[in-house]
């Protein structure tokens, strides 16, 4: 006998034994009984011991999750809005990191939906076409674009450049909108939405499985399409009651379309047939943006959501807001 059990009374173990202890349980995989005997302990004394040691943390248990998702926050999420699926990704850095995280949680989620013969639908953002390069392959479907072509002001590619990419992935055919998304002319507009090639592009977006879009909040910063228009189309949406912009269209607080001039003035899918698709995906990061994802989901436009802790958090109490009133 070492005579160890011997030397403290109950409750004032000293902290060598307890460290010795969790040492030979937590590190060395020994087992209580097997430390009881090498201790001349009891076992439930060494079990005593052990919790002990947690308590004055001494042992400090840590466990790594090797997901950034937050699953309980996601499922929260989802039953608040009454989705499908909800992807709460934990992100940190500047914007456009955290942007990026965004679109890898995106890839990990779209990818495995798609299968052969699919038709995916694309609307070009920032977020949407990080998304593509996170991508390594897709099974064998089409790829359309969704709306007329939109250059990021930061230089990045556009809507045309990710529909092709995307496709490139799959192995399929990409179908292409030759034309900008926005274009002042209205009598324009209407001439391209009848060419052939575009009407057709369209059309083909009654048949989406499915889509993958972005939801932009109507204000400086938070919509690539609020930065490509002009000052007073920005004010004629604001006094319509637009807080939120996807794939160009206007949508007020209860996801009802705005009818701005700007309507007439997009290429685009229509509302009702961004709502078709089985599958429809929305991105939403950064500040200001709760407001607008709540409306995108109202309109119908979302089944599942792709989106931050911090975003997914001012959603909850956004919606927490509204229930108060």
């Amino acid at each position: 006998m070492n005579g160890r059990g011997q030397l403290l009374g109950e409750g004032d173990e000293d902290d060598e034994l307890l460290a010795d202890v969790a040492r030979r349980y937590y590190l060395d995989n020994v087992s209580k009984v097997d430390i009881a005997k090498e201790l001349d302990l009891s076992r439930f004394k060494v079990a005593r011991l052990l919790e002990d040691a947690r308590s004055r943390g001494i042992v400090q248990i840590q466990i790594k999750n090797p997901s950034p998702i937050d699953r309980g926050l996601s499922e929260q999420l989802a039953d608040a809005l009454g989705l499908q699926l909800c992807v709460v990704t934990h992100t940190s850095g500047s914007p456009e990191q955290v942007r990026d995280q965004v679109a890898e949680a995106a890839a990990r989620t779209v990818a495995p939906l798609v299968r052969d013969g699919d038709l995916l639908g694309l609307t070009w953002s920032r977020a949407v076409d990080a998304m593509v390069d996170h991508i390594d392959v897709l099974p064998a479907c089409t790829v359309i674009q969704m709306a007329g072509s939109l250059h990021s002001p930061a230089g990045g590619g556009s809507t045309m450049d990710l529909a092709r990419r995307a496709a490139a992935l799959a192995g399929g055919t990409a179908h292409a909108v030759h034309a900008p998304l926005v274009v002042d002319d209205i009598a324009a507009v209407a001439a391209l939405r009848r060419q052939p090639g575009i009407a057709d592009t369209l059309a083909l977006a009654d048949g989406l499985d499915i889509s993958v879009v972005a939801i932009g909040a109507w204000r400086a910063g938070c919509s690539t399409v609020w930065d490509a228009v002009s000052e007073e189309l920005r004010a004629e949406g604001v006094a319509g009651g637009a807080i939120a912009e996807v794939s160009g269209h206007l949508l007020d607080q209860d996801g009802r379309l705005v009818q701005s001039p700007l309507e007439q003035m997009i290429i685009a899918v229509s509302v009702d047939q961004l709502r078709h698709p089985a599958e429809r995906i929305a991105l939403a990061a950064g500040a200001h943006r709760a407001p607008a994802v709540v409306a995108a989901v109202r309109a119908g436009l979302v089944s599942t959501l792709v989106t931050t802790t911090d975003l997914a958090r001012d959603v909850l109490r956004h919606l927490a807001t509204e229930k108060d009133l």
